[in-house]
C-alpha cells in the first residue's frame, strides 16, 4: 500500500473517530457532526463532491420526506387520533403501547423496507401522541427498534438477504436460504426487544423530549370537528394505500419512493394539508444525519481504510481455533462498525473474510454468513446506525446518549441470543 494511500485511510479512520467523540458529546449539534464528515471526506479527497451529497437526493430521502407528509396528514385531519384510540384499547398504558408498538413495527418491516415502514410509523405516532399527551420520547424510539429485527422475518426484508443467500449458494456446497431462513431468530430479537423496552428499557428512556418547540405538543385532547369527514377517511385511505403500494412494489411497478411521493402529492393537492404544514413536517435534521453519514462506507473503501480494518479482522479471526469464540469475534468486531457505518456495506465487507476463516477451520459456511447477518443487524445503539434510527433523532428530542443508554444493554442481550442460538441450530462443523 502506498504511503499516500495509508495516510489517507488513517486520515478517515481519524475522521470516524472524531465524529465519535461529537456525536457522544454533542459538543455540536448531531446534524452539523455529520455534514463535518461529509465535507471533510471531500476535502481530504476520500470522496469526491458528488458523492459526499448524494444522498440527500437518494430515493430513501424522498421516502423519509414524503411519508412524513402522509403522516401529517392523517394527523392533521383527525386519523391519527382515531388509530390512537384503536391502539391504546389493546394497551392498558404507555408500556403495553411500547411492546405492542415494537412487535407492530417488526411484522411491518417483514414486509416493507425499514425505511418506509418507519417513517409512516414515526409520523403516525407523532400525530398521536399529539392528539392523546403521550410521551413522543418513548414512543419513537420502540419504532426503530422493531424495524431493525422485523426486516429478518422474511429474507427480503434487507438487502444483505439475498446478497447472503446468493453468497452461499455460490459456494457449491448445495446449501441455500429460504426465505424465512431468519426468521426465527428475527422474532427472538423482536420479542425480547419488545418485553425489554416495556420493561427495564423504558426507564432508560428519557421521559420528555428536548425539542418540544419542534412539534406541537399538548395534554389536552384536540376537537377535529371542523375537519370534513371526506379528509379523514381520505388521509388513512392514502395511508393504506401507500403501504400496501410499497409491500407490492414489483406487481405495482412503480419504485418505493415514487410511491410516496406520489402519496403526498395527494394528500397535499387534496388539502389535508397545506404545503407549509407539509413542508413543516418533513424532519430536515433526521435527513441530515442520514445523508452525510452515507459516504463513511465509501470513504473507507476509496482510502484503503475498509481493507486494512479488514486485514486486522483477519490476522484476529485467523489466529482462533475455536468455532463458538470465532462466532464471538464475529460480532464483537462487526456489530460496534455496522453502528456506524451502513449495514449492507459492513456485511458486504466482512462476508469474504469470515468464510475465509470459516474454510480454514472447516466451520459451516451457512452458520459463518447468519452470524456475519446479524452481527451487522443489530443496529439500535447510535442515532446513525440506520436511516430509520437518524429519523427518530428530531421526533423523539433524542441524544446520542440516549441510543446508547437504552439501546448497548439490547445489544448484548441480542448478540448473547444469536451466539446460542447459531451455535444450538448450525452445525459449526
Amino acid at each position: 500500500m502506498l504511503a499516500g494511500t495509508e495516510f489517507m485511510a488513517a486520515a478517515v479512520i481519524l475522521i470516524v473517530l472524531a465524529a465519535l467523540v461529537l456525536f457522544i458529546t454533542e459538543w455540536l449539534p448531531l446534524p452539523v457532526t455529520a455534514m463535518s464528515v461529509a465535507v471533510a471526506f471531500y476535502l481530504i479527497g476520500a470522496v469526491d463532491a458528488s458523492t459526499a451529497l448524494k444522498s440527500f437526493s437518494s430515493s430513501t430521502a424522498m421516502i423519509i420526506a414524503a411519508m412524513a407528509i402522509i403522516g401529517e396528514a392523517v394527523f392533521k385531519t383527525g386519523g391519527a387520533e382515531k388509530i390512537g384510540e384503536l391502539l391504546t384499547k389493546v394497551s392498558k398504558d404507555e408500556r403495553h403501547l411500547v411492546f405492542v408498538i415494537v412487535i407492530f413495527s417488526g411484522i411491518m418491516s417483514g414486509f416493507l423496507s425499514n425505511t418506509g415502514a418507519a417513517a409512516l410509523l414515526i409520523a403516525l405516532i407523532l400525530g398521536m401522541c399529539s392528539s392523546t399527551g403521550m410521551k413522543r420520547s418513548k414512543l419513537m424510539y420502540p419504532v426503530i427498534v422493531g424495524c431493525c429485527f422485523g426486516g429478518g422475518i422474511t429474507i427480503v426484508g434487507t438487502t444483505t438477504g439475498p446478497f447472503l443467500r446468493e453468497t452461499l449458494e455460490g459456494l457449491n456446497t448445495g446449501e441455500t436460504m429460504t426465505f424465512f431462513e431468519f426468521a426465527p431468530l428475527s422474532i427472538i430479537c423482536l420479542v425480547t426487544a419488545a418485553i425489554w423496552l416495556s420493561t427495564a428499557g423504558y426507564k432508560l428512556l428519557p421521559d420528555k423530549p428536548r425539542n418540544e418547540d419542534s412539534f406541537e405538543e399538548t395534554t389536552q385532547k384536540k376537537d377535529y370537528s371542523d375537519v370534513p369527514k371526506w379528509k379523514r377517511v381520505l388521509s388513512i385511505c392514502l395511508m393504506v394505500a401507500t403501504f400496501l403500494g410499497m409491500i407490492f412494489e414489483k406487481q405495482v411497478g412503480i419504485p418505493l419512493h415514487f410511491i410516496a411521493i406520489i402519496g403526498a402529492i395527494i394528500a397535499v393537492g387534496s388539502r389535508c394539508l397545506t404545503v407549509k404544514e407539509a413542508t413543516r413536517a418533513i424532519p430536515i435534521s433526521g435527513i441530515i444525519i442520514y445523508a452525510a453519514m452515507v459516504p463513511v462506507a465509501t470513504a473507507m473503501t476509496n482510502s484503503g481504510a475498509a481493507d486494512l480494518i479488514a486485514d486486522a479482522a483477519l490476522k484476529v479471526l485467523g489466529s482462533i481455533n475455536s468455532p463458538i469464540l470465532i462466532i464471538l469475534l464475529i460480532f464483537l468486531i462487526i456489530t460496534p462498525m455496522t453502528n456506524f457505518m451502513s449495514n449492507a456495506a459492513t456485511i458486504i465487507l466482512f462476508t469474504p473474510i469470515a468464510l475465509i476463516v470459516a474454510e480454514s477451520l472447516g466451520i459451516s459456511a451457512k452458520a459463518i454468513l447468519v452470524a456475519v447477518r446479524f452481527a451487522g443487524s443489530i443496529a439500535v445503539a447510535t442515532p446513525v446506525a440506520m436511516p430509520a434510527n437518524s429519523m427518530a433523532v428530531e421526533p423523539g428530542g433524542y441524544s446520542f446518549m440516549d441510543y446508547v443508554k437504552t439501546g448497548l444493554p439490547l445489544t448484548l442481550i441480542c448478540i448473547v441470543e444469536s451466539i446460542i442460538y447459531i451455535a444450538a441450530f448450525y452445525p459449526l462443523g
